[in-house]
């Protein structure tokens, strides 16, 4: 019972400084996105849209990286070792699952673009366009949902292969 908090709190905080990473990773993603935008004089101007599209983003790396998280134990057969294990496990699951969400919604968000040009999405965004950031908030949104569970599924087959 104790090892079982222990693993659970050391995976808590894994958590928390993979988050910190993975938000910094999504703002990255978007700054790769709207290249020619200072993003942070944008939100310090108050550009509604930027921080609609940004929160966005950071919410689907999270949606996609969810599976991440959880190591089914299930099927090892380990001895004594089960709690490094785990933690290397979820460890991997989460670089993996980074890589995946970050090139999945990178293609997504430049396959959006190339279908819609039409319009200019980073000029509507520094515009303040709310319109056309909620539209990308919803395509961001929409693959990561959709993306997730594959990931999921790809995690669960690498940590059963390893491990």
């Amino acid at each position: 019972m104790v090892a079982d908090l222990l693993l659970s709190l050391v995976q808590l905080v894994v958590a928390v400084f993979l988050s910190a990473i993975t938000a910094y990773m999504a703002f990255y993603l978007f700054q790769w996105f709207t290249r020619g935008m200072d993003e942070w004089a944008e939100l310090r101007r108050g550009n509604p849209a930027i921080g609609v599209v940004l929160g966005s983003i950071v919410v689907a790396v999270a949606i996609v990286l969810r599976p991440a998280l959880s190591v089914d134990t299930a099927a090892w057969d380990v001895g004594g070792d089960l709690f490094f294990r785990v933690l290397l496990a979820e460890a991997l699951q989460l670089a993996v699952g980074l890589v995946l969400a970050i090139v999945t919604l990178t293609l997504a968000l430049y396959l959006f673009a190339a279908l819609t040009r039409g319009i200019d999405e980073i000029e509507e965004l520094q515009k303040g366009n709310l319109a056309i950031a909620g539209l990308l908030a919803g395509v961001v949104l929409g693959i990561s949902l959709l993306v997730s569970q594959a990931v999921a599924q790809i995690l669960g087959l690498i940590s059963s292969i390893l491990f």
